[in-house]
């Protein structure tokens, strides 16, 4: 990526900029080391420095996996294959060219599977000895980046235990000094206090001052250790390993997952002692991992991006997978040059290994090429180009508040624009560490807590505005939340593009603001992230909806104007739904019109069917304004209803999700020719 990815990526960036502290658990380590990347390396903007810094970190990692695979084997193009066709798969790729936290913690979970391999082949007491404390600090340093790595280190740690125990080392003098390695590794969550003692850093979480505050974070108390969401919904043990098993299969096909097996049973019954010890420990590593994590992640019946939150946590399994594979090829070699002692027979086989890594880097190029990514940056210059000076940007949710957080922080861009995560506003520490440095003269009357019954300590939007509507103007880039009804006859939210603006009710003239002020996206300037390419479960997926979606808003927000009016008003009623189809029609074409160019998808129309739906009922609520005073405008009205309608039809390709209550009303209009005889009407 030249820019800023999606996702956690800009508040890690942002945080790390600052020196803050990142989303629970904090990944400290991974803090220190962009702390040091932004600050020292002397090109590029922060998020192309740290984007350099995970790929350097993933070829470590895929060097090391190499190194793994050929030493348990012997043979150099069994790590070659491992390594390339591991390192070259597409969830992979994707997650080693973005500054994330997952490519570090694959170094980490290679780094332990390579230790396990070098503390099986120490030699004496003192090689055991020397080895544990090595993979003692490993250790150590991978759980202050994910916690998932305890998954791995638990059963490595009860046999180097044991092993220790048989060499004669299980003293409290050599497990003091095996375990004083492990706590100078974790030792980087001293970053974690270190930050809110003597950083001001614009964007962290906690207050890391108070123990309690610290163990909470560390623990992920708010949303579960293990777990993925602060969801009460679980998923089983069973229908983790399916998704996981089906995504593995298709990212590294079945042939690794043969090879697995055979590996398996060649090492354990024809291996060395070394092998088949290493090899129990690869299986039981791999297991626990499932065991735990597959019971405990409760992303239920993932699809679009909590899928692509969940595939993640499938790459430190995959690298066992991918290791234990390459073994098992390297053995299969091995047996073969045993039989057939032909010197060249070495070369043919690196040879073969280079052909299908050059093969998985030709599949996945295309899918994982983001020279050009630069949709994210596209979005947030939008949005604060747009505001005015000393706006208030209320933001929720990974999607828009980190993207704004980054190029605020990040790139200090716009940094007049005060951008408040909602979230974060719900929490007594965002008064004491945030806002001091922030936003010391807006007014914030309590905590946070949205609700229409609300009083001191705490606040409500509507209390909010009041403070702070008179002095900044304010907009909001998310959903006002279910809970937040205490606007309502106060403020209204007038569309803003992809956010919304707030105004007293009736401040505004809607039709004007919508003719004259509201800014509207250029979809020539302003590139769609394709949704042939990108999968639903991405980030540029979700901002391409988002896009489209804001297409629409103004129409929207014009129809629930309309809905709200009395009866008795009418004509007012007829202006604004008359003005809200021309935003519709004229946000339709702007699509269609770039589908025909060819600069947005043709598979877009599959993703608007609801406008098509809302087109529809719109012109049928205008025919039946019009067949009374306008025939010729009530027929063309007529006409409209049962094109979109059918187009409706003919682009769902899941009739199950169009038969909602409007289903009836569908099939009758697409089915009558007269529709003033229709009881709808």
């Amino acid at each position: 990526y030249p820019g800023l990815p999606g996702g956690d990526s800009g508040e890690l960036m942002a945080t790390a900029k600052d020196f803050g502290v990142a989303h629970p658990p904090g990944y400290p380590l991974f803090t220190c080391m962009a702390y040091l990347m932004i600050n020292l390396f002397p090109f590029g903007t922060t998020a192309w420095k740290l984007n350099l810094m995970s790929s350097i970190i993933a070829g470590v990692t895929n060097t090391m996996l190499y190194i793994n695979v050929k030493r348990f084997s012997g043979s150099d193009a069994a790590g070659l294959l491992s390594a390339g066709w591991c390192g070259f798969s597409r969830v992979f790729w994707m997650w080693s060219i973005q500054g994330e936290v997952f490519c570090l913690s694959n170094f980490f979970i290679t780094a332990i599977i390579y230790a396990v391999w070098r503390f099986a082949n120490a030699e004496g007491r003192n090689g055991k000895f020397y080895e544990a404390k090595v993979g003692a600090l490993i250790c150590g340093l991978s759980l202050t980046n994910q916690h998932t790595s305890v998954l791995y280190i638990f059963p490595v740690a009860l046999w180097v235990l044991f092993t220790l125990y048989r060499y004669d080392l299980s003293d409290f003098k050599y497990l003091f000094q095996v375990g004083l390695r492990g706590l100078a590794g974790l030792s980087f969550y001293l970053q974690l206090p270190i930050s809110s003692f003597f950083f001001k850093a614009r964007v962290s979480w906690g207050d890391h001052r108070l123990l309690s505050d610290f163990k909470k974070h560390l623990l992920r108390e708010d949303f579960g250790t293990f777990r993925l969401v602060s969801s009460s919904d679980q998923s089983t043990l069973i229908d983790n390993f399916m998704v996981y098993f089906t995504d593995s299969r298709k990212e590294l096909t079945v042939g690794v997952w043969i090879l697995f097996i055979v590996a398996i049973n060649i090492a354990l019954i024809f291996g060395n002692g070394k092998q088949r010890e290493a090899m129990l420990l690869y299986i039981s590593m791999f297991s626990t991992y499932h065991l735990v994590f597959g019971s405990l992640a409760n992303i239920k019946n993932p699809t679009g991006i909590f899928h692509g939150v969940l595939e993640r946590f499938w790459l430190q399994p995959s690298l066992s997978l991918c290791v234990i594979a390459g073994c098992g090829v390297g053995m299969i070699i091995q047996f073969i040059k045993t039989k057939i002692q032909v010197s060249a027979l070495k070369y043919l086989f690196i040879a073969l290994a280079i052909g299908a890594v050059g093969y998985q880097i030709q599949h996945n190029y295309e899918d994982c090429n983001e020279n050009d990514n630069y949709h994210f940056l596209h979005f947030s210059r939008h949005i604060l180009d747009n505001l005015p000076k000393r706006s208030i940007l209320l933001t929720s949710g990974d999607f828009s508040t980190n993207t704004f957080r980054y190029h605020t922080i990040g790139e200090e861009y716009r940094t007049d624009v005060m951008v408040m995560d909602m979230q974060f506003m719900q929490a007594y520490w965002f008064y004491i560490m945030l806002m001091p440095v922030n936003w010391p003269d807006v007014s914030f009357p309590g905590l946070y807590k949205p609700g229409p019954n609300v009083s001191y300590p705490f606040y409500n939007l509507k209390m909010f505005l009041d403070e702070n509507l008179d002095r900044y103007p304010i907009y909001m880039c998310t959903q006002v939340p279910e809970a937040e009804t205490s606007i309502k006859g106060y403020y209204e939210a007038y569309p803003f593009g992809i956010c919304k603006k707030f105004f007293k009710v009736n401040e505004v003239d809607p039709i004007d603001w919508i003719d004259n002020h509201m800014p509207s996206v250029d979809l020539d300037k302003f590139p769609i992230p394709d949704v042939d390419r990108y999968e639903p479960e991405t980030w540029e997926y979700t901002l391409a909806i988002s896009i489209l979606e804001s297409e629409g808003k103004a129409s929207n927000f014009l129809w629930n104007k309309a809905v709200q009016l009395p009866d008795n008003q009418s004509a007012l009623k007829l202006k604004y739904f008359e003005k809200c189809w021309e935003r519709l029609e004229a946000s339709y074409k702007n699509i269609f019109d770039r589908v025909e160019r060819g600069i947005i998808s043709e598979n877009i129309k599959y993703y608007i069917t609801p406008q098509e739906k809302s087109m529809g009922h719109l012109a049928l609520i205008l025919y039946s304004y019009y067949k009374k005073t306008d025939t010729v405008m009530a027929q063309h009205m007529a006409d409209k209803c049962k094109y979109h309608w059918q187009r409706l039809v003919d682009h769902q390709r899941d009739s199950v999700m169009l038969k909602d209550n409007m289903w009836n009303t569908i099939l009758m209009v697409l089915k009558s020719d007269d529709l003033s005889h229709l009881s709808i009407v």
